[in-house]
């Protein structure tokens, strides 16, 4: 599984703006080949703060969704709305099934 952590920060008067292209990005997300999950959040300690995880299936389904046109303008909207410039990290990742108690403390 491939897992993806962004931020981005908004400005007080560009939030709500930004919100709701990364909701119609979520949404449109969710649709595509390959992605198990793809959320946004606000953080509780800095509202202006954006957080998107996103869970693919394989890296071959995550370039494919950098590759549609409406994912790169969501990019390039969010940019030219942000404070500072968006921060994405992309990990290789396998889940841990705790109830077969293989990482419990």
């Amino acid at each position: 599984m491939i897992l993806v952590i962004g931020h981005a920060m908004a400005k007080p008067d560009t939030l709500q703006a930004m919100l709701a292209i990364s909701t119609e990005h979520v949404r449109r997300s969710r649709a595509e080949p390959g992605c198990i999950s793809h959320e946004v959040s606000t953080d509780a300690q800095e509202p202006l703060r954006l957080t998107f995880v996103e869970r693919w299936s394989d890296m071959d389904a995550l370039q494919a969704h950098f590759r549609v046109d409406a994912s790169r303008a969501f990019a390039k909207a969010l940019s030219a709305m942000a404070e500072g410039t968006p921060q994405m990290h992309v990990y290789r990742a396998d889940e841990i099934d705790l109830s077969a108690g293989q990482a419990r403390a």
